[in-house]
């Protein structure tokens, strides 16, 4: 039996989200979070009932403590967190803006999960494991770039399912163009990537022009159909497609492939919902569903945090995910 049924290795934070939704320059309270795409997801997957893994590193201060802890009472395995000496652990600032809008700040200077070591990584048991987690920023920056390809291949050579989160993030790339010729070349080592249409567009060479972005939600001008094409044409088993408010859809080499309409909810804000979903739709793949049910679970997650003010914390554990589904007559074999 493994140890783990998933390992999340990437990017972490304290998430400082404003409390009310009003300008800037009105806002006085915030909540304290934890954060970053695959803590949420092995917070998300935890709170499932899946045995789940962190892999990163916080500094050696009292917000890696924090963080730490926080995970700890989740369930999450922090064994592979590492504490290093030097580096502060990032944080990330949300305020809420009038009329949807929700402008990041990122302070990740001299992060430690950007700094993760081969040596490091190489003491990871990823063997043990049923599905390795990769966030796509945790290739943005060396050395960890390099210690996520080589962990990912021991993985696929092990017969570990690898799953990429596109995590397009332009603020954390030195140049947002890199971010396609740096995912492009770690695709195949993936068996299943997850995406939102923008993410996916801008993995074309040439073709995509970042136009404009919040540290959050790049705006990207390119072929969609031509990406797909050319991302599964690397080697993935699926690439599955987060449409938001439009619902989900997966996309096969064979050019079959299905959608999935979302469920309805008033949203609060969108951040930390595609994390929920990734790490819904983990769950219900191993599980054993197919992939129609598995992402309609994963929708329901995603629809549950974006009802939330918050990412990881607000993450639906089992039952209220189940309780969720069947409220809207849905019944899965979970």
């Amino acid at each position: 039996m493994a140890a783990w049924d998933l390992v999340a290795v990437g990017r972490l934070s304290l998430d400082l989200y404003a409390l009310e939704e009003t300008p800037k320059p009105a806002t006085r309270a915030f909540g304290a979070f934890i954060g970053g795409n695959p803590l949420n997801v092995a917070v998300g997957a935890s709170r499932l009932g899946l045995r789940a893994a962190l892999v990163s590193a916080v500094g050696e201060d009292p917000v890696g403590e924090f963080i730490l802890a926080r995970l700890a009472a989740e369930g999450v395995d922090i064994a592979y967190v590492f504490t290093k000496p030097g580096f502060l652990t990032p944080a990330v600032v949300l305020f809420r803006e009038p009329g949807g809008v929700y402008p990041l700040t990122f302070y990740r200077e001299r992060a430690p999960d950007a700094a993760l070591t081969l040596a490091e990584l190489d003491g990871v048991p990823i063997e043990a494991t049923r599905v390795l987690f990769v966030s796509g920023s945790a290739l943005a920056r060396e050395p960890t770039r390099s210690a996520v390809f080589a962990l990912a291949e021991r993985a696929r050579r092990a017969g570990v399912a690898v799953y990429l989160d596109l995590d397009f993030r332009p603020t954390l790339w030195h140049d947002p163009r890199a971010y396609g010729v740096v995912v492009r070349s770690f695709l195949p080592w993936v068996h299943v990537a997850i995406g939102g249409v923008k993410e996916i567009k801008a993995l074309r060479p040439g073709a995509v022009r970042v136009v404009a972005h919040q540290g959050t939600e790049p705006e990207v001008e390119g072929d969609l159909e031509g990406a797909i094409r050319e991302a599964l044409g690397a080697g993935l088993e699926a690439l599955v497609i987060k449409g938001g408010e439009k619902g989900s859809g997966v996309r096969f080499p064979d050019g079959m492939g299905l959608w999935v309409e979302a469920f309805a909810v008033p949203v609060v804000t969108p951040l930390g919902a595609g994390d929920a979903f990734a790490a819904g739709l983990v769950w219900a793949r191993l599980s054993g569903l197919g992939w129609r049910e598995a992402l309609t679970v994963a929708n329901a997650a995603g629809a549950l945090v974006a009802s939330r003010l918050a990412c990881a914390d607000a993450a639906p554990r089992r039952e209220e995910l189940l309780d969720f589904l069947r409220e809207r007559g849905v019944y899965v074999g979970a």
